[in-house]
């Protein structure tokens, strides 16, 4: 644009230039030295509007919108796309390249807009998808409740922070007595009621802290933290009573009741030399003991003594 304008401020100018160059020389102003001299000014005169008038007027023309297309790209820099550069709603068929550029950097500034919107939203629902997986990578599908991967880091968690600072951890597994015999008689089905409604009353009666877990078929984990062998045993002796006392509904009017044995274990900071998996080895010790001498039944193990008492 700046070379067409100098060319056509040439020809506007050099041209009458040319024309009194070409009257003077046959006047007698011809050998005039003033008259040289105001000829010399006016050429250096005429080029330097040739150079000069150009930029001038593309920069008056043009420099606002530069200006505003500058700001505009500062906007989009920060992520600001509410602000588009002013522009007649319709193009026009002789509409310049100015305006030609302005449109479609407004149209680049919405798409990028669009775009980031798009990606942030994917952003969000793959976080929301990766909280579900993780939520469903932790949790037993029938019972809902914390599966067998997840009492685990819990209690790898919990077993250091707790003894190391003086606490106890206690730990109770369940088992339902016979719950072969029940799949047997009244079918997987009826199994799964089961299971689903012990999830329930295990899970009724945890506080806060505590965890309930399904980590086997039939087996259940109640994770006590910072919770003494008496306290963990009044909690065992709650939940077998309750379990014991429940009527289970296989239909309308089919009713069983069930009963399951439960191994306890607690370890403090004086036995600091055990580890996790004592601790479910020895609850684990103290569950199979119930179930040696009858079934539906609370033992305790001792850590100290490594004897393991009946107490309901």
């Amino acid at each position: 644009m700046v070379s067409k304008l100098r060319w056509a401020f040439f020809l506007l100018l050099m041209i009458p230039q040319g024309i009194l160059f070409w009257m003077a020389s046959s006047s007698p102003l011809n050998g005039n030295r003033y008259f040289n001299e105001i000829e010399a000014v006016s050429l250096a005169s005429a080029l330097f509007l040739v150079l000069s008038m150009p930029s001038l007027i593309v920069e008056w023309l043009v420099g606002k919108h530069l200006d505003n297309m500058r700001q505009l790209c500062s906007r989009v820099k920060q992520g600001i796309y509410s602000e588009l550069l002013s522009l007649p709603n319709e193009p026009s068929d002789g509409e310049d390249n100015i305006l030609i550029l302005m449109r479609d950097m407004n149209w680049m500034a919405r798409q990028i807009e669009f775009r980031e919107r798009a990606l942030r939203q994917a952003v969000e629902e793959l976080r929301e998808s990766r909280g579900r997986m993780q939520v469903m990578a932790m949790t037993d599908p029938l019972t809902a409740i914390a599966n067998r991967r997840c009492f685990f880091d819990t209690l790898e968690r919990h077993f250091e922070a707790l003894l190391c600072n003086y606490h106890p951890i206690s730990l109770l597994i369940f088992d339902v007595d016979l719950f072969k015999r029940i799949n047997d008689t009244y079918g997987h089905q009826a199994g799964d009621k089961i299971l689903l409604e012990l999830a329930r009353i295990i899970q009724g009666n945890t506080r806060d802290r505590d965890l309930a877990a399904r980590i086997g078929g039939e087996e259940y984990a109640l994770l006590l933290p910072d919770t003494e062998c008496q306290d963990a045993v009044g909690i065992a002796r709650r939940i077998h009573r309750t379990i014991a006392d429940y009527e289970f509904i296989l239909t309308e009017n089919q009713r069983i009741s069930v009963t399951v044995s439960i191994g306890v274990c607690t370890l403090s900071q004086i036995l600091c030399n055990l580890d996790k998996e004592k601790l479910y080895n020895y609850a684990d010790q103290a569950l199979y003991y119930s179930k040696q001498i009858g079934r539906n039944s609370v033992s305790v193990y001792d850590p100290d003594s490594h004897l393991i008492n009946k107490i309901a």
